[in-house]
């Protein structure tokens, strides 16, 4: 058997294997429904299932009398092309070794993410998120959440006519407005460090119709009144 051949069947062999465990599946349930199985059950199945399943049709076609020459391997009777293996092997990688929150999310520390006290004077605020061009700005004590500046909160602000004077107001002043539950329009939501991407992107895929998901703040254990580690908005998953 060719190495690309051999490559591929080990590749198909360790993905059935690590579904079967997953799972807990009986040996003789077959690969495709192993596939359809995991996929109800985990974001990350089900965001590769369509690659998955040409993958098995692509390994019954160049694979030929499975159950007369050697059950695992089978006789190759074509060989697949290089970028096919070399795909397919990354995507062995990606779902038994998924990169998690903890892997992609912007450090509350670093200077990648704008936050305020509630000590901090909104005209301040305002004018970070305009040199800065963020759309929102976490207002943190000892690195937990008790708000969230945004565009939202401040359109809402001038449009009810309150407390509109910046230069004076404070964080804390307008508490009420800086609720995560009390945006209009957008809300925000927590994760574990330890999930992967995949739950991560369809936390952003579903969304409410009424309001977009902006921010998720990742802790240790998912939890709001946890210390915020990080963030992660949609645009921190492009290309991920």
């Amino acid at each position: 058997m060719e190495d690309r051949s051999r490559r591929f069947i080990n590749t198909y062999n360790q993905l059935d294997q690590y579904m079967r465990d997953y799972l807990n599946a009986d040996k003789n349930i077959s690969h495709n429904n192993l596939i359809d199985l995991a996929s109800k059950k985990s974001s990350l199945f089900r965001n590769y299932k369509n690659d998955l399943k040409e993958f098995a049709q692509l390994r019954n076609a160049i694979v030929h009398n499975t159950h007369f020459v050697n059950k695992q391997l089978g006789e190759i009777i074509a060989e697949p092309h290089e970028d096919v293996v070399a795909y397919y092997e990354d995507l062995l990688k990606k779902i038994t070794l998924p990169k998690l929150a903890k892997d992609i999310y912007r450090s509350i520390k670093s200077d990648k993410v704008l936050t305020a006290t509630l000590d901090t004077k909104i005209i301040d605020i305002i004018k970070y998120m305009y040199n800065k061009k963020n759309t929102c700005v976490p207002i943190l004590e000892a690195y937990k959440l008790k708000g969230v500046f945004s565009e939202n909160v401040l359109i809402t602000l001038i449009a009810k006519g309150e407390k509109t004077e910046f230069n004076e107001l404070k964080a804390y002043d307008i508490l009420e407005y800086l609720d995560i539950d009390s945006h209009y329009g957008e809300y925000f939501a927590f994760c574990k460090a330890s999930d992967n991407i995949f739950d991560i992107k369809e936390m952003f895929q579903k969304q409410d119709h009424k309001k977009r998901l902006e921010l998720i703040f990742v802790t240790a254990n998912g939890y709001q009144n946890e210390e915020i580690l990080g963030v992660i908005s949609a645009w921190d998953l492009v290309g991920v």
